[in-house]
């Protein structure tokens, strides 16, 4: 499982969690059904994490786009048990740890 968190245009609901949790016909293949929990929602701009259980390209914003909003800001949170480093600024790196290799090397 990979989780995000996604600022997007227009107001989330329950139709929308319904559709990420239903899986979506994206054109050239249907994503698995995923997780969506909104953390906010007005009529202008929402957020929510989003868990999916596969990686295609752009998959996230295609699935909003489907949904009928744009991925205004987009963050990947964790990769299965592996929380990303929240100090770490875009596009910059850090070894891993050696519990965080084991982690990962424990990942099915």
């Amino acid at each position: 499982p990979k989780t995000y968190y996604a600022e997007v245009s227009g107001k989330l609901g329950d139709s929308e969690v319904s559709a990420f949790a239903e899986g979506m016909d994206l054109g050239d293949f249907i994503a698995q059904p995923s997780e969506m929990t909104i953390v906010s929602s007005d009529d202008d701009k929402s957020a929510a994490e989003v868990t999916i259980y596969e990686g295609k390209f752009h998959q996230i914003k295609r699935m909003f786009k489907a949904a009928g909003s744009e991925v205004l800001y987009l963050k990947r949170l964790s990769m299965g048990q592996l929380q990303l480093d929240e100090t770490l600024e875009p596009g910059k790196f850090r070894p891993l740890t050696g519990s965080e290799i084991d982690l990962l090397k424990s990942w099915n």
